[in-house]
């Protein structure tokens, strides 16, 4: 690492710690993540969305979000500062206006990211993430065999999915592209534990840039739920299994400079997850940054952090009366925020903490595990 992004680093990680010190925001979030559709190809058994969806209908509610309010958003993240957007279903690649929102993002100089779970990455849809300014796909791959994939997804698409990968990088080798540059996501949950080392080495395989780990959460609308009954929870008869899959991953993480770099969590968060499905994950352990790492947008166009939604309403404004900067400076997302400093159940979610953190944590453990050198 070069000394300007060291200092860059730093300087960015303290006005967050700063701005979560004190109770205001210093810099804008990192991200806004825009959740602009509740609709699915699939039915995963982990996911709450089509659910919320078919609830939302139920009362007359939208579930997606208009694309005229999108571009609200779009200038209105440019106005905040921020550099990123996220588009997150549902399934993103469903939206029939998607490029045209992407190439909306590109040309005001908005980074696009697509959370998606890579079924629909056909050709086309390649070519369109080539040519609109795609940066970055985070696909979901819960699982190295097509067996343990289709407990998990309800379908057997994990090696469509594959194909799909695969696809994308011939074509941008053919088309001397770079980007998208492809980041796999894998939920930890009990079906999968024997298979997660094994989802590195897929996804190593398949040359993407990266491997993150999360656990599973009780409901993705509100993860300060804690049951222990919903799919996917590993129970206390599984923790030894848990454990030796989670220790699998450090080691392998520890074996040379580039395996630290791919998998992307550190290892005190991965150690973490082995606290969270024991129960005795505390908030101190990793302080939570969703007040200001990151900005969510629903599908009726309400803005929102994530809180206890069995005590609070979850929204502090809506996007389409409101600019998007003057809501995150409000009275009503100061109030959050303090919520959210308070929350007793810490989820382990990537919207809890910053990659900046990991980032510079790691720096100084690159250095004593491998050596200087080999990290500048």
């Amino acid at each position: 690492m070069n000394k300007k992004r060291l200092v860059g680093l730093i300087k960015n990680n303290f006005l967050f710690w700063l701005s979560r010190k004190i109770n205001y925001p210093l810099c804008p979030p990192d991200v806004v993540q825009v959740n602009f559709t509740f609709k699915c190809n699939l039915r995963c058994k982990m996911c709450s969305m089509e659910q919320q969806r078919q609830s939302l209908e139920a009362q007359g509610k939208q579930t997606e979000v208009d694309s005229a309010v999108f571009k609200k958003i779009i200038k209105d993240t440019k106005d905040l500062g921020t550099k990123t957007i996220l588009f997150i279903g549902g399934e993103p690649f469903v939206r029939k206006d998607l490029f045209e929102l992407i190439g909306f993002t590109r040309a005001i100089g908005i980074n696009p990211i697509i959370v998606t779970n890579g079924v629909l990455l056909n050709e086309d849809n390649i070519t369109k993430c080539l040519e609109s300014g795609v940066d970055w796909l985070s696909i979901s791959i819960d699982a190295a065999t097509e067996k343990t994939f289709s407990k998990i997804r309800g379908e057997q698409f994990l090696d469509k999915i594959i194909k799909n990968i695969e696809l994308l990088n011939n074509i941008k080798a053919k088309r001397g592209k770079e980007f998208p540059k492809v980041v796999v996501v894998c939920t930890i949950m009990d079906e999968n534990l024997d298979e997660l080392l094994d989802v590195v080495c897929l996804s190593r395989k398949l040359g993407v840039a990266r491997v993150l780990f999360q656990p599973v959460v009780a409901n993705n609308i509100d993860q300060t739920q804690r049951k222990t009954d919903f799919p996917g929870f590993v129970n206390s008869q599984r923790i030894a299994v848990l454990e030796n899959a989670i220790d699998k991953l450090i080691n392998y993480k520890k074996q040379s400079a580039q395996n630290y770099d791919f998998i992307g969590n550190s290892v005190k968060y991965l150690n973490l997850i082995k606290k969270y499905f024991k129960g005795t994950l505390k908030p101190g352990d990793l302080p939570c940054y969703a007040g200001y790492n990151r900005l969510q947008i629903v599908q009726e166009g309400k803005v929102y952090f994530c809180v206890n939604q069995e005590k609070h309403e979850a929204n502090f404004g809506d996007i389409s009366k409101d600019p998007l900067k003057q809501l995150w400076f409000s009275k009503r997302a100061k109030f959050y925020r303090k919520l959210i400093k308070k929350c007793a159940s810490p989820c382990l979610q990537w919207c809890s903490y910053r990659d900046g953190f990991i980032e510079l944590e790691e720096v100084l453990q690159k250095r004593i595990l491998f050596g200087r050198k080999r990290n500048l």
